[in-house]
């Protein structure tokens, strides 16, 4: 089973996904370039984390503001119209039942933060990327008079034949779906060879995750955001400061 899943992750994007990958500058986007139209960078970090910080203050009202920690800084960005960014840990207790850990992200991008569920700074990027396209393309959920027609089993049965033929599939459900410039993207939950995991199926470019954890449209984003850096081939670096590391985005997805 774990063979079929890593055959999936690079999946051929569909039309829609490959145009705004390619730009989106119709889309009414503006860069959020500061501070002084410089790049997030480490040289640079202190005057980002204050935007990072006024950021927060304005979305998060009456909250003590968090302590935000480990930068990640990712040098470019599959989508035409963006570029490098920022991306800090946070904790903060929102709905006062305990604090939870958060991304934000800042840069050449719309900032925005993100529950972190156990996902790493890379995985928050490809989490980033994944909702704005979502943003871009004016991506909602489905309705269910779209899903009348449609046989969740034999697409699931056809998806994973591609690569592991007779492979047991049970407890198959739709876990959400999404309208996408007139295709339907389906999450579907189930489990292959006793493994839970969601596929991604109808007109979605088909993968798999075994983050059954997360909530179906996480994990349907980040699959989005996969899609995006390997249809451009782009592979940003990352730069935790103080450490040096550099690694790449999703490098710790399952």
């Amino acid at each position: 089973m774990g063979g079929a899943i890593e055959r999936f992750r690079d999946g051929m994007l569909a039309p829609a996904i490959r145009s705004v990958a390619v730009s989106h500058a119709d889309s009414g986007h503006s860069k959020d370039m500061s501070p002084d139209q410089s790049p997030p960078s480490i040289e640079n970090e202190p005057a980002w984390r204050a935007v990072a910080e006024a950021y927060l203050r304005d979305r998060l009202p009456g909250i003590p503001m968090p302590r935000l920690r480990d930068p990640a800084f990712f040098d470019r960005s599959p989508l035409e119209t963006e570029g490098p960014v920022v991306i800090y840990r946070f904790d903060a207790d929102l709905a006062g039942t305990g604090s939870v850990d958060y991304f934000v992200v800042v840069g050449q991008t719309e900032p925005n933060y993100y529950p972190a569920g156990g996902l790493e700074a890379g995985d928050a990027f490809v989490l980033h990327l994944g909702t704005r396209f979502m943003l871009v393309m004016g991506i909602g959920l489905a309705g269910d008079d779209r899903l009348k027609d449609y046989d969740v089993a034999a697409d699931i049965r056809q998806i994973v034949d591609r690569v592991a033929p007779r492979e047991a599939i049970e407890d198959v459900e739709i876990a959400t779906a999404f309208a996408v410039s007139g295709d339907l993207h389906i999450v579907v939950r189930c489990r292959l060879a006793g493994e839970s995991v969601f596929v991604f199926a109808g007109d979605c470019p088909p993968g798999f995750d075994r983050r059954t954890d997360l909530a179906p449209q996480v994990a349907y984003r980040l699959h989005l955001g996969r899609l995006l850096l390997n249809e451009q081939g782009h592979e940003p670096d990352v730069v935790q400061k103080k450490t040096g590391r550099r690694g790449r985005p999703g490098d710790c997805m399952s």
